[in-house]
């Protein structure tokens, strides 16, 4: 697969991702995260929040909302997938990493 076409691909996962917050226990609509989305694309979004210090409101509202299947959703977490991991540098899968790990999820 090009890379191209595995950003396409993961732009509609990462859309996934804010339907699937909506279906927790406790629904989450991540609203400026689709509008990120949207209007960057997946990847620059993904990339714009890696790039951001400490846990994002996102990435803690999906811990509230589903614990660990919250956790499992989120932007840090899919790229840390097979094939999506191509997409990123070592550096940004780290942070995706810690920033997992300081919300309870050792990946």
């Amino acid at each position: 697969m090009d890379k191209k076409q595995l950003e396409a691909d993961f732009h509609h996962a990462m859309l996934e991702i804010y339907d699937l917050a909506k279906k927790l226990p406790q629904p989450y609509r991540a609203t400026r995260f689709k509008q990120m989305i949207d209007e960057m694309g997946g990847k620059a979004a993904a990339d714009k929040l890696l790039a951001s210090s400490g846990i994002s409101q996102g990435l803690s509202e999906l811990y509230m909302a589903g614990q660990e299947k919250g956790l499992k959703i989120s932007m840090e977490y899919l790229i840390l997938q097979d094939p999506w991991q191509q997409l990123f540098t070592d550096e940004q899968k780290d942070i995706a990493r810690k920033k997992l790990k300081q919300c309870g999820l050792d990946v």
